[in-house]
């Protein structure tokens, strides 16, 4: 089963929101409570400090005090009492509570020993005191009253903790209202999200179906993220070459068809007019050429596709060897040499040097000088000229075929490389050709990892050069 993004950003979302809220409301409470009772146990005893300093820095002793003193202590005391929410005692040594704050319940006159034999061990004290008077659990501060390091009683400040954990939980309970907002917030902070990270994908995934059906024209959106921008001109350009592969499909259909049609209607025609007496037998010589003529041009159509075919596939195989460049292209030039006697032309060889040896497969190479003479004597006027150079240039062979025939416009330049393009003035020029010469010549070039490139001026002609790398010990 496939889970969407969407759903793991909500179940992510909402475990997050869960585990915070959870969080904040238990361990809050607990850090909380910890937090105010260690500021309310710093608070009392900076108090029983002061208070001891302003009251009972001359106190002798606690049973000492007169009646007088000891109203007075207990009215300061209660008014204390009132004002800090805290109930104070004045113990002598013993433990005896002397004065109690309290009106109601007092606890004057009975010993903090019997509630807690351990109680007045301590600076402070969190828990419980046998008392019914007292709240089930206390904070208390016991700050011992002493003069010349003589102890003469203790001061005890005592306020419950109930009240402390109820701040606790009202402060709690604030957060949980502000968690809710902010969780709101995040809502609605996840909803852009989504519109500006997900709902792209939704959208872009309806592009890529409709590009499937063959619908290029749809636009792509475009977002702001560096990310998308990325993904989305990888789409386009994998549509562009979609775009671009289908119409060379169709492309590549109809030339097939028309390059294997062609020859074949004259064949059939030919065939049909000799088995019908159209034409005489005298004469039928003629035409029995041209059926081998076409013949041969569907056997080299076919191969060239076979070859192509087999190089997509998988890929030039090359036998790399030392060889040299010059010697290759005499052997190419000779084998043109009656093509050449017909249409007067002359060959010219002018070589940078005696021999160039070149690290390449020898047949590969071959096959493309071959491809280059065999075009240029094509498009070649009569009574003119091919040259053929080799020059060193930066480190690499140079191999440069000129004709001055009929040349290439320079809007078909781009093109001459793709299968089955032959330009407009080429077509009464090429009979035999299939269109996939110079295809297969750049394939056989760029396996080499080499370059190959053509320049041409209308009715002036052609210049095709390659370049190849210098065997090392040649130099």
């Amino acid at each position: 089963m496939k889970i969407s993004i969407r759903t793991i950003y909500v179940t992510t979302f909402l475990i997050l929101a869960t585990v915070m809220f959870i969080l904040i409301h238990f361990l809050g409470v607990h850090q909380i409570s910890q937090s105010l009772i260690s500021d309310r146990k710093a608070a009392l005893y900076e108090e029983a400090s002061a208070l001891s300093g302003r009251y009972f820095f001359n106190v002798k002793s606690i049973n000492e005090f007169d009646d007088y003193t000891e109203d007075a202590l207990r009215e300061r005391m209660t008014s204390l009492q009132v004002m800090s929410h805290a109930r104070y005692f004045l113990v002598d040594t013993t433990g005896r509570i002397s004065i109690d704050s309290a009106d109601t319940q007092s606890l004057e006159g009975q010993n903090f020993n019997d509630l807690n034999p351990t109680f007045l061990d301590n600076d402070t004290y969190i828990g419980h005191l046998k008392s019914d008077s007292l709240p089930s659990e206390i904070l208390s501060v016991i700050y011992p009253l002493s003069e010349n390091s003589n102890l003469n009683g203790y001061l005890v400040i005592m306020t419950s903790l109930a009240d402390l954990r109820s701040n606790a939980h009202l402060l709690v309970r604030k957060l949980d209202v502000c968690f809710v907002l902010f969780f709101l917030f995040l809502i609605l902070i996840m909803v852009q999200l989504y519109c500006l990270t997900l709902h792209p994908i939704r959208q872009l995934s309806q592009t890529i179906r409709e590009y499937c059906t063959g619908h290029f024209d749809r636009s792509m959106i475009h977002l702001p993220f560096q990310e998308y921008s990325k993904l989305i001109k990888s789409i386009e350009d994998l549509a562009t070459f979609s775009q671009n592969a289908n119409s060379y499909q169709k492309d590549f259909v109809a030339n097939v068809s028309h390059d294997f049609r062609s020859p074949l209607t004259n064949i059939k025609g030919y065939i049909g007019a000799m088995l019908d007496g159209t034409i005489p037998h005298e004469i039928q010589e003629k035409y029995l050429k041209i059926i081998l003529m076409e013949t041969n041009r569907l056997t080299k159509l076919t191969e060239q596709l076979l070859e192509l075919n087999k190089y997509e596939n998988n890929g030039i195989l090359l036998n790399y060897t030392a060889f040299d460049i010059n010697e290759v292209i005499r052997n190419a030039a000779s084998s043109f040499e009656k093509r050449c006697t017909e249409k007067k032309i002359s060959i010219h060889l002018m070589f940078g040097s005696p021999s160039f040896f070149v690290d390449a497969d020898r047949d590969k190479i071959s096959q493309v000088v071959h491809n280059l003479i065999d075009n240029a004597v094509k498009f070649s006027s009569t009574d003119s000229s091919i040259e053929i150079q080799t020059a060193e240039q930066k480190g690499k062979i140079f191999v440069t075929v000129s004709d001055h025939g009929i040349g290439i416009p320079e809007e078909s330049l781009p093109h001459i490389w793709d299968r089955f393009y032959k330009t407009d003035v080429s077509r009464g020029k090429d009979k035999t050709g299939s269109g996939l010469g110079l295809a297969i010549t750049r394939e056989i070039v760029e396996a080499h990892h080499e370059y190959i490139h053509a320049t041409s001026i209308l009715g002036s002609g052609t210049d095709f050069s390659f370049s190849l790398s210098p065997h090392s010990s040649s130099f």
